[in-house]
C-alpha cells in the first residue's frame, strides 16, 4: 500500500520519464523478495495503526497525557493553526473537545494504515450508541520512527437525519460469503481505481458513475439518497446552477494524501478540509462517507 500527494495521471507522466518499466538496470525482484517485502511493510502499518490507536483508548479515554507525550515527536506538526505543534497542542485539541462535549467518547468506526500514514474515522459523542449525535471526525497522522511526527484533522457536527436514512458512521454494505482478504497489490489497485474515477466525477464526468460506482452506492453523506441516480441528479443539478464549473478542464482537479487499506480507500482534499471514504468491491465503488469540516 502506499499513498500519493498527486493524482495517478501526474505520477504517470513521473514515472514514463524515469523509464518505470524496469529499464534502470536493476533485475526485477523474484516473487519471494516481493512477498517478504509485502509482509515487512503490512507489519509496520500494523505496527503505525497500534500506535496511533493508543490516542484514543489510552490518551484521550483515560485521561493519559504522559501517552501523549510518549507517542507524539519532538517535531510534531500541527496543521489545525489554533493548536501550538508537539505534544501539547495534541493534548490541547482533546481538551478542547472535551470542553464542548462534557462526556465525549471516542468511536474508531473505521481505521487505515498505508506507507507512513494511518488514518481514523470516529465519532465524537457522550452519547456513542446513537450515531446521529456528536461530531464526525477524520484524522490524519504520518508516523516516523515510532513516533507520530504530523496531524491533520477534520470535524463535522452530526445531523439529526440523513437523506438515505444511513449514519455517518456505520457500514451498510456486507458481504455475503465475508470479507476477503486483499493482498498489496489489489489495495493499490483499488486506490489507483478510485482516486482517478472520483477525478473524474469532481471534474464533471458524470459519464464515470455507469462504469466506475455499482448502481447500488450506500450513501453516508447527509443529503445524498441512495444509489448513483440521486448522485447523478446532484451533479447535474451543480452543473446548471454554475456553467463555469462543467467546463473545468479535465484534469484540474487535487487531491491532498490518498491511502487503501483492506477494501476502504482515503481521499483528502488539497486543503483537508475534507475526507471521503470509499468502498470498493469487485471493481466498482460500492459505498461512500465522507467527513467536511463544519463551514464546507
Amino acid at each position: 500500500m502506499r499513498y500519493r500527494k498527486t493524482l495517478p495521471w501526474l505520477a504517470a507522466v513521473a514515472c514514463a520519464a524515469t523509464a518505470c518499466s524496469g529499464a534502470s538496470g536493476t533485475a526485477p525482484a523474484s516473487p519471494s523478495t516481493t512477498s517478504a517485502a509485502a509482509r515487512s511493510s503490512h507489519a509496520s502499518e500494523e505496527r503505525n495503526k497500534a500506535l496511533v490507536l493508543r490516542l484514543y483508548s489510552e490518551a484521550f479515554h483515560q485521561n493519559k497525557t504522559a501517552v501523549v507525550k510518549e507517542l507524539v515527536g519532538a517535531g510534531y506538526v500541527q496543521h489545525d493553526k489554533s493548536l501550538p505543534g508537539g505534544a501539547d497542542g495534541q493534548i490541547k485539541e482533546f481538551e478542547n473537545l472535551e470542553a464542548k462535549i462534557p462526556g465525549v467518547v471516542a468511536t474508531v468506526k473505521h481505521v487505515a494504515a498505508d506507507g507512513d500514514l494511518v488514518a481514523v474515522h470516529w465519532q465524537a459523542s457522550a452519547t456513542p450508541a446513537n450515531e446521529a449525535t456528536g461530531q464526525a471526525r477524520a484524522d490524519l497522522y504520518r508516523v516516523a520512527n515510532g513516533k507520530l511526527v504530523e496531524h491533520w484533522g477534520i470535524a463535522q457536527t452530526v445531523p439529526a437525519k440523513t437523506a438515505s436514512g444511513n449514519s455517518l458512521f456505520s457500514d451498510v454494505y456486507r458481504y455475503p460469503k465475508g470479507a476477503p482478504a486483499l493482498t498489496e497489490a489489489q489495495e493499490e489497485k483499488n486506490r489507483k481505481f478510485a482516486v482517478e474515477a472520483y477525478r473524474k466525477l469532481s471534474d464533471g464526468d458524470v459519464n464515470v458513475l455507469g462504469t466506475g460506482w455499482d448502481p447500488r452506492y450506500y450513501q453516508h453523506n447527509p443529503a445524498i439518497a441512495n444509489g448513483t441516480d440521486a448522485l447523478k441528479q446532484l451533479l447535474q443539478q451543480g452543473a446548471r446552477s454554475s456553467p463555469s464549473a462543467s467546463s473545468a478542464a479535465q484534469g484540474s482537479t487535487r487531491f491532498g494524501n490518498t491511502l487503501a487499506d483492506r477494501d476502504l480507500v482515503w481521499v483528502f482534499s488539497s486543503d483537508y478540509s475534507v475526507a471521503d471514504i470509499f468502498r470498493v468491491v469487485d471493481g466498482k465503488i460500492i459505498e461512500h462517507w465522507d467527513i467536511a469540516a463544519d463551514g464546507q
